[in-house]
């Protein structure tokens, strides 16, 4: 899945803004790409660039981002402190720079990871592997959340990308292979607030552990998703009746992911934004 961050501007020499131009175009081809927008269309951007190194750029900027604080800034400048804890894109703009500080907001600010796929066997090039590599070492630097997740799957590379989704909207997340440890899982921790729950697995399956999850009066309310690869009207009704919130066959993409995040925990898009 391809998307187009639009990018606006605040101060930049014309000669820096043709750099960017030729950048971005340089980069047409990649799953993220950037476009610029117009002073009249920064409302509509979702990433800022400012030009740290004017006093006019800057007071621009505070004055736009009263009203749009949401969005993500990265500012340029000659100079990098040690100890910033900004965003920043050193002097002279280069392709290096510049792409891979955009990429790393795009994953860990706007949580987009076209790249990993739920339950996908493709091949990845080596753009969507880095990219999957930046995506799990910035986990590690999302800030808690606090939701709780229980992740029920016996395939390694599932609970490996669910490792980074969930991860990257600061979920703490408990892990089981088989329908018996999740449910040893369940009874040790009773507040899981959503709960992805794979169908065919060794032992107890995915139905049987989701209707007695549901038997449980702390389970009763708690979303649970089923992902499976099977996709016929009688296994989503199957699931619908063990008492399944929603029903996803994979491979299940991003999107699909970000949506059941923004139905079933909208606390966590509401922090995103």
């Amino acid at each position: 899945m391809d998307k187009t961050f639009k990018v606006a501007l605040f101060g930049l020499a014309p000669n820096e803004q043709n750099t960017l131009g030729s950048i971005f175009k340089l980069a047409a081809s990649r799953s993220r790409k950037y476009v610029i927008v117009g002073a009249d269309a920064r409302n509509t951007a979702e990433i800022l660039l400012v030009d740290a190194d004017d006093p006019k750029a800057i007071q621009a900027w505070k004055s736009f981002s009263v009203h749009n604080n949401q969005i993500p800034t990265v500012k340029i400048s000659k100079q990098i402190s040690a100890d910033s804890k900004e965003i920043i894109i050193r002097r002279p703009l280069t392709l290096k720079r510049v792409l891979e500080t955009l990429d790393k907001v795009t994953i860990e600010v706007l949580k987009f990871v076209p790249e990993l796929v739920v339950g996908g066997d493709g091949e990845l090039n080596a753009e969507a592997n880095a990219a999957l590599q930046d995506a799990a070492s910035s986990v590690q630097q999302v800030k808690k959340s606090g939701v709780k997740a229980l992740v029920v799957d016996d395939s390694a590379a599932v609970r490996k990308s669910m490792e980074i989704q969930l991860g990257l909207f600061g979920m703490h997340i408990d892990y089981a292979e088989t329908g018996e440890e999740a449910l040893e899982h369940a009874k040790k921790t009773t507040d899981y607030d959503i709960i992805f729950l794979d169908i065919m697995m060794p032992g107890i399956d995915g139905y049987k552990v989701c209707k007695t999850l549901r038997a449980n009066k702390h389970f009763k309310q708690t979303p649970v998703i089923m992902l499976t690869g099977k996709g016929s009207r009688f296994d989503k009704l199957k699931g619908t009746m063990a008492g399944a919130s929603l029903y996803l066959t994979k491979p299940v993409e991003q999107e699909q992911l970000h949506s059941v995040i923004k139905q079933f925990l909208p606390q966590l898009e509401e922090a995103k934004g």
